[in-house]
């Protein structure tokens, strides 16, 4: 962001002036980028407004559950390589029985080497605790736009999105002339994410998944975070 006039922009001046949010002009071709930058000021200001914050407390807990979970899948990958290892020294096996076990294993290696070498360095809990902050404050922002606007729920890797009290709390916030858009090429992309059902998964309506989806916070759950 750059400031010209003491006027607050974002983006380039070369790309054409898509629109604002509050008092923050956006210019950019781009209705994901236009999107992103208008939901993330429209958040911001909201989750002030509800004093939406993240303890320390709930860092360390997301934190050590996402390293109970990395520590487990670790140990089953270890065994996996393990019982591969073992059957590969089988003088009986077949060409193609080797050739699927090698290449079953070498997948396993990989996954090994993705999963780090378990243990928790400063510089690791550093970042884990900075991606701890932004999911926590995230999940209880979304936990806020549900109770307030309700609305369909839909799967999302980070946790359930209230999908219907995103495009209601835009929609509002657009009436209200928070945001504007100025580019009418970027308005039907802008809306695209939260009018098209078949861009998502939803959970089934009514049932109890939906309906505790928001109760308890995942890093509290008994379900290990990857």
């Amino acid at each position: 962001m750059v400031r010209a006039h003491a006027q607050p922009i974002y983006g380039d001046l070369q790309a054409p002036l898509a629109g604002r949010v509050y008092g923050l002009a956006i210019h950019t071709a781009d209705a994901e980028e236009l999107r992103y930058v208008v939901l993330r000021h429209l958040t911001d200001r909201y989750a002030a407004e509800q004093r939406i914050d993240v303890t320390a407390a709930e860092q360390q807990a997301y934190v050590r559950r996402v390293r109970e979970g990395l520590l487990d899948e670790r140990r089953q990958q270890q065994a996996r390589r393990d019982a591969l290892t073992r059957q590969l020294v089988d003088v009986g096996l077949s060409r193609q029985q080797r050739e699927r076990l090698a290449a079953e294993l070498d997948g396993v290696n990989q996954a090994l080497d993705a999963l780090g070498p378990g243990t928790d360095a400063a510089d690791d809990r550093q970042i884990r605790e900075q991606i701890a902050a932004a999911f926590i404050r995230q999940w209880k922002i979304n936990q806020a736009l549900h109770r307030q606007y309700g609305g369909r729920i839909v799967y999302q890797q980070g946790g359930p999105e209230p999908l219907d009290a995103y495009r209601e709390f835009l929609q509002q916030a657009q009436a209200r002339g928070d945001f504007a858009i100025y580019d009418a090429t970027l308005e039907a992309p802008f809306w695209r994410y939260y009018r098209t059902d078949s861009l998502h998964s939803f959970y089934p309506r009514g049932s109890r998944e939906e309906s505790q989806a928001f109760d308890a916070p995942f890093w509290q759950s008994e379900q290990k975070l990857r």
